[in-house]
């Protein structure tokens, strides 16, 4: 049995369970059926082979209580197992309204409403649509501001996981929030995690996104909107997988929105990560910033496509985007695609993309001052790396950012 036959077998599991989702299933498996596991003949996927994937069939993650420890994690907060809530691991937060997705559309079918359908280029969205169960789920009420930045640990085992999260950070609110994707042992899964955002007019959420898994498959998905005069900011780190594959989109609904992406993935071996990402200007006077790095080290494969769309009425657009990468091998490849489509007249918007390995006159100045070769690669790598390493507000996801950089380097 391949992967979709055993997507097809467990949605029809599912199915049969019926429901108040059972429609907006129904709709995402008919998507995704449609298309089916993406090949390299389409363009947004030409870069990166799934077919180790539609070989490997992985069986759908169940709720369950397995022996699994008390994990690590930055602070206390919600765990997931294989895309379930596991209570009796998370640690819930004073004064937040959050808590599994599950428990809150027990208590409103209707919060899926509005989310949005999957795209026509979202095959992944579609699937995890289908398997729509589980995953977080936070509330940040008008007005109000999160006492402290929510951590959402996700863990996998050898299942296929398809975790759902919903923000609504209402009008003049405030949150931080930090996804986290590791697994439980050194067994191959898949995740498939769609998080789903809505700014409201003048609100402000900081999104982290760090993947730290092993060797999985993992498949992320982001899409925000964000309202007038409100501030969006994604910051996405990647080091595990054997091959991840991540659309992070901003779309700018509001007047005066603001929205920044800044990317950083350090990876090695036959590693491969494929970012793409979208920033669509549908109002006036909005503003993007776009910064992705990314550190390739033995045969690493890497893809950048960062697409700006600029809609008709959005005149007074400030768009800028930027793609660098550093090869520390002659085997590491990458691929950079930054894309620019405007159809408005009045526009400020431009992008560049960098690839390159270490300077080695910089490298022979380090060495000639007495450090180690070792010590000397690490100093350039987290030079190159700082741009995006030194934007994370958060003091124990920036620290982790340099441990991964020192444990890829051999330091």
């Amino acid at each position: 049995m391949n992967a979709v036959e055993t997507f097809q077998k467990d949605f029809e599991a599912l199915d049969r369970a019926g429901g108040p989702l059972q429609r907006l299933r129904r709709a995402g498996w008919d998507r995704f059926a449609a298309h089916g596991i993406p090949t390299t003949r389409e363009e947004a996927w030409r870069f990166t082979d799934l077919a180790p994937l539609a070989r490997q069939p992985f069986d759908l993650g169940r709720p369950s209580t397995n022996g699994i420890g008390s994990p690590p994690s930055l602070a206390p907060g919600l765990v997931f197992v294989d895309g379930h809530y596991r209570k009796d691991l998370s640690v819930l937060p004073d004064g937040v309204h959050v808590s599994s997705l599950a428990g809150a559309l027990r208590e409103d079918p209707r919060l899926m409403e509005g989310v949005g359908a999957p795209g026509e280029g979202e095959p992944f969205v579609a699937l995890n649509t289908a398997f729509l169960e589980d995953g977080a789920f936070l509330r940040v009420a008008k007005g109000s501001r999160l006492p402290a930045p929510l951590h959402l640990l996700f863990l996998g085992t050898t299942k296929a996981a398809h975790p759902r999260n919903l923000y609504l950070i209402e009008e003049g609110a405030e949150a931080t929030v930090v996804e986290t994707y590791a697994s439980a042992g050194d067994t191959p899964h898949l995740t498939n995690a769609v998080s789903d955002i809505r700014v409201g007019p003048g609100a402000s959420l900081a999104h982290y996104r760090l993947q730290v898994e092993g060797p999985s498959f993992h498949f992320g998905a982001v899409r925000a909107r964000v309202g007038k005069g409100a501030r969006f900011v994604s910051n996405n780190v990647v080091s595990g997988g054997a091959l991840t594959r991540n659309d992070i989109t901003g779309s700018l609904d509001g007047e005066g929105a603001h929205c920044t992406l800044n990317g950083l993935y350090v990876i090695r071996g036959t590693q491969h990560v494929d970012n793409f990402t979208r920033l669509e200007h549908r109002m006036p006077r909005c503003e993007s910033h776009e910064l992705y790095k990314g550190v390739l080290d033995g045969r690493a494969s890497g893809v950048f496509t960062g697409r700006i769309h600029v809609f008709e009425d959005a005149q007074k657009t400030d768009a800028y985007q930027a793609s660098a990468n550093l090869l520390l091998t002659d085997t590491a490849t990458v691929d950079s695609q930054p894309q620019l489509e405007i159809y408005a007249d009045d526009v400020k918007c431009s992008h560049g993309s960098t690839v390159g390995q270490l300077d080695k006159d910089a490298l022979f100045y380090l060495r000639s001052r007495g450090l180690p070769e070792a010590a000397a690669r690490h100093v350039l790598v987290r030079a190159f790396a700082g741009d995006v390493a030194d934007r994370l507000e958060i003091q124990a996801v920036r620290e982790r950012v340099d441990r991964i950089l020192s444990e890829r380097l051999g330091g």
